[in-house]
């Protein structure tokens, strides 16, 4: 789902005064590298002033998000495509945010982001941005009837690896 999809909600532990301490979601874009999110980022972005204060982060894709008018993704239902019906895959990462930029893993990201996003490239330079990645130590999938599975960051990113430089 990281690698089919280019963004997701990012939730973070606000620290905004009027919802501080409590979960804040905000819509980020990604591209993923060896199982790796990775994110362009502002400085100034509310999630980025919460990562700032505490990096732990969660993130989650639905491929709801790629939903019909009649299923989810591939499958064929006689309901409606919905990014929560329990036939959509949903998925939660959670980890640590870290920034990257300007590291070999960073220019690796950078590629891949501006493959997949091509506005980036236009974005204004005066934002303070930067590579960011999500070390993912944790999952939470769902992706049919009966329940979730959660993940170890070794069942993630699979047998004998950790994500790029976990």
């Amino acid at each position: 789902m990281v690698s089919d999809l280019s963004w997701g909600i990012m939730a973070t532990t606000s620290t905004l005064p009027s919802n501080f301490g409590n979960a804040f979601g905000n819509p980020q874009s990604h591209a993923e590298v060896d199982g790796t999110p990775y994110f362009y980022v502002s400085e100034l972005d509310q999630s980025m002033k919460d990562v700032a204060s505490n990096p732990f982060v969660s993130y989650t894709l639905s491929n709801g998000q790629k939903a019909t008018a009649v299923g989810c993704g591939s499958i064929q239902t006689p309901y409606t495509g919905d990014p929560e019906s329990p036939i959509c895959s949903r998925l939660t990462l959670m980890g640590s945010f870290v920034n990257v930029s300007g590291t070999e893993e960073g220019a690796r990201a950078q590629t891949a982001l501006l493959s997949a996003h091509p506005a980036m490239a236009s974005w204004p330079d005066d934002h303070s941005w930067f590579i960011g990645a999500l070390r993912v130590n944790s999952a939470w999938l769902i992706n049919i009837y009966g329940g979730a599975t959660e993940l170890t960051s070794v069942e993630y990113y699979g047998e004998g690896t950790q994500g790029a430089t976990n």
